[in-house]
């Protein structure tokens, strides 16, 4: 009847431990994570018509990859957190022009932007899995490369290094996968907006809906 018990309590220790059941502890503190994905659809804010020719912006699906330093406090189900978001986030660009209902004109650039945001997250911690919500402001820069423009079947390229930088703005809902109290998994979804994107061809409203996935490490702050 001893070995019994000895064993029920060895068993019951088991369980509790923080490899196999969610703790607290889990995501609590500061941490450092690397993430990336696809700008799925972006838009600008104005294709119009003038005349007889019209001027469409069109959706192109771009890539994404940066870095995270963040904080999470609390170990209670409902958790804050504040982290700095930067990343690389290419913007693939194209219009087309159409007169009469014929395009005679078409253009192709790619951007290259940087993205710094400061988030502001609420998180819900229920075990391993913690979905989150926020909202973040900053900054971005933006400079282009040179890119091709074609009318009436004829090639010409056009002269890049232009470059704008402004207001930056997000907002976030994801959710983390604890497989240790130190280690997860994320998948995450922005909607990224620039303010007053201007790399040559006027100022615009821009936005874009990224989807990406990541890996989250905790870390120790040396006290």
């Amino acid at each position: 009847m001893k070995r019994i018990y000895l064993t029920l309590i060895s068993v019951s220790a088991l369980l509790g431990n923080p490899v196999f059941a969610g703790t607290p502890a889990e995501g609590t503190g500061a941490y450092f994570a690397l993430h990336g994905g696809a700008n799925v659809y972006q838009n600008f804010d104005d294709s119009f018509s003038r005349g007889d020719k019209e001027l469409h912006l069109d959706h192109n699906v771009s890539g994404y990859g940066g870095i995270k330093l963040g904080y999470i406090f609390g170990t209670g189900t409902y958790r804050y957190a504040v982290e700095e978001d930067m990343f690389y986030n290419g913007i693939s660009t194209s219009a087309h022009v159409d007169e009469n209902g014929r395009e005679v004109a078409q253009s192709s650039n790619h951007i290259r932007s940087g993205a710094f945001l400061t988030n502001f997250l609420l998180r819900f911690a229920l075990n391993q899995f913690q979905p989150y919500l926020g909202a973040g402001i900053g900054a971005y820069y933006a400079k282009t490369q040179s890119g091709d423009v074609i009318i009436n079947g004829r090639t010409f390229e056009t002269v890049g290094g232009r470059s704008s930088g402004s207001l930056a703005w997000d907002g976030v809902a994801g959710a983390d996968y604890y497989w240790t109290p130190d280690i997860s998994t994320f998948v995450e979804y922005h909607y990224l907006g620039y303010v007053a994107l201007d790399v040559g061809d006027g100022s615009h409203k821009f936005g874009q809906n990224l989807v990406g996935a990541g890996v989250r490490f905790r870390f120790c702050i040396p006290g």
